[in-house]
């Protein structure tokens, strides 16, 4: 038997392949090209929009900080507001107090877990809201009671809200709102 020899040439068929993926990954760029600018595009378009909308809405909320500065300067000149707030030492959590602002004075109220302090606290909150509501006349007083109600203890969230009860109860022309700041 007589071995045949044949040497295949394969240097031609490995260029034609190389060609086929030459053009392949040209028309592969050119797809990646109009891909990119049609989503540059898009992103455009929608960035202009989202501004758009941004700065109505930025206009929406300026014109709302004039009505709402106009309404609390209207409420100023005929109302009283007292603000009421529990805070506690970021140490010491035991450690708190009431604070109290009305026309430009602040009153803090220690607080602490013996009953006869706690009485005490309660009478001297009655006190200064009195003080405060007698001295707005007959003007009508809003009572503002901000605090965290992740932050606070039952206890002294009752104690505020019936020291407000009580400031209701006596003074038809007391109006009181909570804030949680949560």
């Amino acid at each position: 038997m007589r071995k045949n020899n044949i040497i295949i040439e394969l240097t031609p068929l490995l260029d034609v392949i190389l060609l086929i993926l030459f053009f392949i990954l040209v028309q592969s760029e050119g797809r990646i090209d109009i891909a990119y600018t049609e989503a540059r595009e898009a992103f455009e378009a929608e960035l202009e929009e989202f501004i758009y909308n941004l700065d109505e809405e930025v206009v929406d909320l300026r014109q709302t900080a004039i009505y709402f500065d106009t309404l609390r300067l209207g409420l100023e000149e005929d109302t009283s507001i007292i603000m009421l707030s529990l805070e506690a030492n970021e140490i010491d959590r035991n450690i708190r107090s009431i604070l109290i602002e009305a026309q430009g004075n602040t009153t803090a109220i220690g607080l602490s877990w013996d009953q006869l302090a706690r009485d005490n606290a309660l009478l001297a909150l009655n006190t200064v809201l009195a003080d405060h509501i007698q001295n707005a006349g007959s003007t009508v007083t809003f009572i503002v009671f901000r605090f965290d109600s992740a932050n606070i203890f039952t206890s002294d969230y009752s104690l505020v809200g019936q020291a407000i009860h009580n400031q209701r109860t006596i003074h038809s022309q007391v109006f009181s709102a909570e804030m949680d700041l949560r």
